[in-house]
């Protein structure tokens, strides 16, 4: 059996060991799969917090989520979605995306998660931080893809087919 690209990721979602936690979801109809990034710190402060919405919250424990979409790119523009996701990674129809690039992202994640919760943590105790963003490096990102190995067509994770 060929492993496909929801195989694949479902597995390294489901390994996935580093801060945080993650999800995934796969929404068939538009060919798109989104990787919830979750964080959750204690607000023993008790700060004032605004949401991205402008909703104030005072609550003892912060949930934080942000998300990476993965899309075909025949399908989807990425400009018309881009504000909604920390990162777009396109892949290439039923071709699908190489296996080096899904194992480059996850090699990445623990990176963008675990400077995320000192982030998040900064925010909600010292006074000078203001604001708070998962932050993503595409040249990082790239790095480790490429650290991943060449990549040849026979590399390629296919779309699944259901």
């Amino acid at each position: 059996m060929k492993i496909t690209m929801l195989d694949y990721l479902a597995t390294q979602v489901a390994d996935y060991a580093g801060e945080g936690q993650l999800d995934l979801n796969w929404d068939k109809k538009e060919h798109v799969f989104e990787i919830t990034l979750s964080l959750t710190a204690q607000n023993k402060a008790g700060q004032e917090v605004t949401d991205v919405a402008g909703k104030l919250s005072t609550q003892d424990k912060i949930d934080f989520q942000d998300q990476i979409l993965i899309y075909d790119e025949k399908r989807l523009d990425p400009a018309a979605v881009a504000e909604d996701y920390l990162a777009l990674l396109p892949f290439s129809g039923k071709t699908g995306l190489a296996q080096q690039t899904i194992d480059g992202l996850f090699a990445y994640l623990p990176e963008v998660m675990a400077d995320g919760l000192s982030d998040l943590m900064a925010f909600l105790n010292e006074d000078t931080v203001t604001t708070f963003e998962l932050k993503w490096q595409p040249r990082v990102f790239e790095q480790q893809v490429a650290a991943q190995g060449p990549i040849k067509a026979t590399d390629y994770l296919a779309y699944p087919r259901y």
